[in-house]
């Protein structure tokens, strides 16, 4: 009986510490992924902060891959900075033929710029910008004022396991001999 009992404690103790790790697990968790709002009045360059903030943050030896029906003077002006660091650019964007009249001389600039590859998609519809610490997911266009003028609903994920999926759909968005 006193075995038996002893083998209870060890078991009990042996569950504890699996709960304190799955609990401190989640806890690492907390604040890796949020939803909010940007937009409107009050939260107004809430997702230009965050975009601005993430480009600024990649570091040399990484990389940004960028999705967005189109790019605007002021973003394509961040993403030449970005370039100058040594940081390469990967931009999945609408065909030319699909871009506003008033954004095909950006597209012609980024498309000339060394460091940015540009890859033409036809199905783009939302924007999403990442690089190995973090993504920002959300509706709209990388335009400086149409994003401030939106009211968009802005995902930001900072979680490992959760950014490898992100880069498995962008890959999936790729020419198939540009694939990993």
């Amino acid at each position: 009986m006193s075995d038996r009992l002893i083998e209870l404690r060890v078991e009990n103790k042996r569950l504890k510490e699996q709960i304190n790790n799955l609990e401190n697990k989640i806890m690492s968790l907390v604040g890796m992924f949020s939803i909010e709002s940007s937009g409107g009045t009050e939260k107004k360059n809430v997702l230009n902060d965050l975009l601005l903030n993430l480009i600024n943050s990649t570091k040399g030896q990484d990389q940004i891959n960028i999705v967005t029906p189109r790019v605007d003077s002021f973003y394509a002006k961040e993403l030449k900075r970005l370039v100058d660091r040594g940081i390469p650019v990967l931009l999945i964007t609408n065909d030319r033929s699909d871009i506003p009249k008033s954004y095909i001389p950006i597209y012609d600039d980024l498309k000339q710029t060394q460091g940015i590859s540009i890859i033409n998609n036809p199905n783009v519809k939302f924007l999403l910008v990442f690089n190995t610490e973090q993504a920002v997911y959300a509706g709209g266009s990388l335009d400086k004022e149409e994003l401030s003028k939106s009211i968009l609903i802005v995902t930001k994920i900072q979680e490992k396991t959760k950014l490898r999926i992100i880069a498995e759909i962008f890959s999936l968005m790729l020419p198939t001999f540009m694939r990993k």
